[in-house]
């Protein structure tokens, strides 16, 4: 009966068991709901919009919601779920029995370097169909700069840096993809989301930076974005304990004078020549020189320099507050009298996170201030001013610098000697600049249901300056005299603030992933400044413009002007194989008038991953995506309110009486000085880019290379109007067009690790031709480049060519005799040893007409080369830089040729002599009746150069070793920048150049280039 009864049971248990293991069958043959959470791994942060498919069908997927749950149905205990993420490690989970998986991603180092800044968002550099360059920021700060776009020198293909001055603090003049326009060609910045100034964000403060360079990426910034943009994102905090970095160093400038003059001897052997050349009777002074000085002007001139920089960081937070705070101090002395440079930086960024992780709120806050003592640059070309460095070089060595006797220490020339000190005049004269600059900003990110989130974005920027300018009392000759104090004070403030708001949807449909973005944006710039000057003060202690008596002047000026944007996005992708992304923006400015006031910018760009084809197997390429883009941009970088006429007042001309007899008064007038241009227009780009991104060899080969194709149109010149209509300065229309065209190649490789030993080469190559298709109503060429005031011409732009290009005499070597005179025919004053021109035209003249187009500063191509290597803790970075193919006019070298003035050059000695006819130096001749200084090739050279920009030596501190302090590493490094340069241009630095669009290559003396060597500390806690 009992052994019956087991018998029963044990059936019913088997049947139950059979059922239960039927039923999950049956119910996995009905598809089992998977649910779970993701979260970050390192802070367990919920993870919203994870993508969940399942392997091998990729079209079934869900995503993750706002507190990073899920759910997803799967037909088997064999499937295998995939949860990807932008920035972390892709994960693959095998569903078993399991109901509910919960799990954790970690992040993705790689695949974070690998998420590329774009407007209003990041994008997955894999996804890319534009021109974007993310650049390597921990390459960048091996160069210690006070500014971070100094340090971008011949680091991104597409990317010209011009050192417009060694001085310190100077901001370097930035280009991308060449000139664009006549006009201003400068980039946008774009800082944490709203337009900045670059030069006041202290490059320990960075995090991200990308260059976007084609049209397809900078249309979602419309009319500013027409000359490109850099956007750059600062560090902001994770959570944690506090973490705090500190880096420090410290450094000495100096400088390679290569600018040899005369010495007293040398100077009266050359200028008794020149006298002797052309039969005059020479100056007194140079018959009895040694009574005189034997000074050295420029080693007086200038001077080793101190650099110091320390930055703090302190970062940190709990998982929904997380903060980074910095603080950075800069200072350098200068390398020429009188000049310095310091900046104070402090910045804090916060994340809040609210309504369980829906709501983000980010605050930002920087300040800066900065001081700055400098002497006057003509760095703008045009109509230049005297260079300093000029006025140095060419100081008699007779003169002497200093006198113990005198009330301010410093010499007045002996007479026959001529005037002017200008060591002493430099020291004596403060030329300072103080600025302060507060940004502000506060973004928020708002999830508001499965796919689409709301950001919000408020920023304000605000600079204030203030320019003190002031000149003691002193007497250094006739012509260089200073009788009473001279003070001048100008005060500006710029406020600018921008507000953007943002809807953003992303989805995922089985292969077809979707990114659509619009939004709206309004920007306001505010300018006001007001200054004064006075004179005879009555002490050069009080310097306030209330104490002088003298010519008491103020002035002052004010404008505004606003920008109202709608923009939109529509980035797609099928199965990471097929891309298509297509932007838009309507602008509406304030700087034209209501019938030009809005403009309608629009890009579409395509990208084809071939390396995702199942067609396409290859062990060579991990990567092989060819890009396509077009896309067209506004310039409305341009004076405000041209549109209008412009009145002005003042000057003796425009006075008249008014009453009569004793009653009668005179009173300033007033005219219009410009005519109203109401049709002014946008200038308009339209961009074509064609690029293919390569991966070879695992990834350890990547490279990009890009062609673009820029046709501006409507661009803005000056026309010209005749002097009688009073008008003073000629209207600014749409009467030119331009074509820039180039390419950009980028590669690098990156070896395996060997034991303890790895290294990386990277290396960039770009180039960019302009020509000018229309240039003014009649076609007028411009002519600029001038070497002193008016005087001496170096360049021309005219339709057919480029902007800027030499226009030259050609010389074309040294008479020997006075036969080869008469057979030229066409150079009646000169005498053998002077310089041959070529009558280009053969008509029988030398004149205007014979001038011709003779290369560019515009280089053929610019390069720059990064080797980085690592052996066990020691680390090494090596980075060459350079240009090839553009010409300078080396206008000190023309001047210190010319015996007709003060000191020359001591090639001079070398000169041209019936004895000494081997030489390409021409004769000495005091009045130079040839001209042999005329603006010709032979002061034309090559700017070609090759520089070791930055070598760095690096050692860091195993962790054994600083294992019982707290700090988690220490690292000490030293650096040579500017090391070596390789040219064969004889003038100051073939890097330098300057900011004028005209006159590119001009060499007219500038604050020179410095060598530095540095040593650091990194120390993280």
């Amino acid at each position: 009966m009992k052994a019956k009864k087991r018998k029963t049971n044990t059936i019913f248990l088997l049947t139950l068991l059979g059922f239960t293991l039927f039923g999950f069958a049956n119910t996995y043959a009905q598809n089992v709901v998977i649910t779970g959470n993701v979260s970050e791994n390192s802070s367990g942060s919920p993870l919203p919009g994870v993508t969940i498919t399942i392997k091998g069908n990729e079209t079934q997927g869900t995503q993750t919601d706002f507190d990073g749950n899920y759910s997803i149905e799967v037909s088997d205990s064999q499937t295998t779920l995939v949860y990807r993420y932008l920035g972390f490690v892709t994960k693959e989970v095998l569903v078993g029995n399991q109901t509910i998986i919960n799990i954790g991603l970690e992040e993705d180092a790689q695949s974070l370097g690998e998420v590329v800044l774009v407007g209003y968002g990041t994008q997955k550099k894999s996804e890319l169909t534009a021109a974007i360059t993310s650049v390597n920021i921990e390459e960048i700060q091996k160069i210690p700069t006070a500014d971070i776009a100094t340090s971008l020198q011949g680091q991104v293909a597409g990317l010209n840096v011009a050192i417009a001055s060694g001085a310190p603090g100077s901001a370097p003049v930035i280009r991308i993809r060449g000139m664009g326009t006549v006009n201003n060609n400068d980039p946008l910045f774009v800082i944490d989301g709203v337009p900045g100034d670059l030069s006041y964000v202290n490059p320990a403060d960075i995090e991200n930076i990308s260059i976007l360079r084609d049209a397809s990426a900078a249309t979602i910034y419309g009319s500013r974005a027409s000359n490109g943009v850099v956007i750059v994102t600062t560090k902001r905090g994770k959570r944690g304990d506090p973490r705090v970095v500190v880096n420090s160093y410290i450094s000495t400038h100096s400088i390679d004078d290569n600018i040899k003059v005369a010495n007293r001897a040398q100077h009266d052997q050359i200028k008794l020549e020149a006298y002797a050349n052309v039969g005059e009777t020479p100056a007194p002074y140079l018959t009895n020189g040694e009574q005189y000085a034997d000074s050295d002007w420029a080693d007086a001139y200038y001077k080793n320099a101190f650099e110091q920089k320390h930055d703090i960081s302190v970062s940190g937070g709990s998982e929904n507050t997380t903060y980074n705070f910095s603080a950075g101090y800069f200072a350098n002395s200068g390398t020429v009298i009188n000049t310095d440079f310091n900046r104070f930086n402090t910045r804090l960024n916060m994340d809040i996170k609210l309504l369980n992780n829906r709501l983000k709120i980010s605050p930002g806050l920087a300040y800066a201030k900065e001081k700055r003592r400098s002497i006057f640059e003509p760095l703008d070309g045009g109509n230049a001013s005297f260079s300093p460095f000029l006025n140095i070089y060419s100081q008699l060595p007779h003169k002497a610098i200093y006198d113990a006797n005198s009330l301010n220490g410093f010499a007045t020339p002996a007479t026959g000697l001529g005037s002017g000190n200008p060591i002493g005049q430099g020291e004596l004269t403060d030329r300072i600049d103080r600025d302060e600059y507060t940004q502000f900003n506060i973004a928020a990110d708002l999830k508001l249901f499965d796919g689409l989130s709301y950001q919000f974005q408020y920023g304000l920027n605000v600079e204030n300056e203030h320019f003190f300018f002031f000149q003691p009392a002193f007497n250094f000759g006739p012509q260089s005299i200073n009788e009473d104090p001279f003070l001048s004070e100008t005060r500006s403030r710029t406020t600018s603030w921008t507000l953007n708001n943002t809807l953003n949807y992303v989805k995922t449909f089985g292969d077809h992933d979707f990114d659509i973005l619009v939004g709206g944006s309004k920007e306001e710039n505010v300018f006001n400044s007001a200054g004064g000057s006075n004179n005879r003060l009555p002490s050069d202690a009080i310097q306030a413009l209330s104490a002088g008596i003298g010519d008491a002047s103020s002035f002052g000026r004010n404008f505004s002007s606003t920008l109202q944007s709608v923009f939109g996005r529509l980035s797609y992708d099928y199965a990471n194989r097929y891309y298509v992304q297509a932007s838009a923006r309507r602008d509406g400015s304030s700087r034209f008038s209501s019938k030009n006031q809005y403009g309608t910018f629009y890009s579409v760009s395509l990208g084809w991953a071939v390396h995702n084809e199942n067609f396409f197997k290859s062990d060579l390429f991990t990567q092989l995506k060819p890009r396509f883009s077009y896309g067209t941009l506004g310039n409305q970088l341009i004076p405000n309110h041209l549109f209008l006429a412009r009145i002005g007042s003042g000057g003796q001309q425009l006075n008249y009486p008014f009453g009569e007899d004793v009653t009668q008064a005179i009173l300033s007038g007033a005219i219009a000085t410009s005519l109203p241009t109401p049709d002014i227009r946008w200038e308009e780009t339209a961009t074509t880019n064609v690029g293919i991104d390569l991966g070879l060899l695992d990834n350890r080969i990547k490279a990009s290379f890009d062609y673009f194709n820029a046709k501006t149109t409507d661009m803005l010149v000056f026309t010209k109007v005749p002097g009688t209509s009073g008008i003073t300065t000629d209207p600014l229309t749409n009467a030119g067009d331009l074509e820039n065209k180039g390419w950009e190649f980028s590669a690098t490789y990156s070896s395996k690790q060997y034991k303890d030993f790895s290294f990386d080469v990277t290396a960039n190559l770009s180039t960019s031709k302009n020509k000018i298709t229309k240039l003014g109503v009649e076609g007028e060429a411009r002519t600029d480049g001038f070497i002193e005031f008016n005087n001496f011409p170096t360049t021309r732009t005219e339709v057919g060519g480029e902007i800027g290009r030499f226009y030259l005499f050609e010389a074309n070597g040294i008479f020997q005799n006075q036969a080869e005179i008469d057979a030229h025919g066409v150079q009646p004053d000169a005498a053998p040893g002077d310089l041959r021109f070529t009558d280009v035209n053969g008509d029988g003249e030398l004149n205007d007409d014979d001038k011709k187009y003779m290369g560019s500063g515009l280089p053929d191509f610019e390069y720059g080369l990064t080797l980085n290597a690592t052996y066990k803790n020691f680390d090494v970075s090596i980075f060459f830089q350079g240009t090839q193919g553009n010409k300078i006019y080396n206008g000190v070298k023309m001047w210190l040729y010319r015996t007709d003035r003060n000191n020359v050059s001591s090639d001079l000695v070398n000169a041209w002599t019936p004895q000494n006819t081997n030489t390409n130096i021409p004769r000495n001749a005091f009045g130079d009746p040839n001209n042999n200084i005329r603006p010709s090739s032979y002061f034309l050279e090559d700017g070609s150069y090759l520089r070791l920009k930055n070598l760095q030596i690096g050692y860091s501190i195993p962790e054994s070793a600083i294992s019982k302090i707290p700090v988690s590493r220490i690292r000490v490094y030293a650096t040579a920048n500017n090391l070596f340069t390789i040219t064969d241009y004889s003038g100051f630095d073939p890097g330098l150049g300057n900011g004028g669009t005209f006159n590119r290559g001009v060499d007219r003396g500038f604050y020179p280039l410095t060598r530095s060597f540095i040593f650091g500390i990194n120390v993280s806690m």
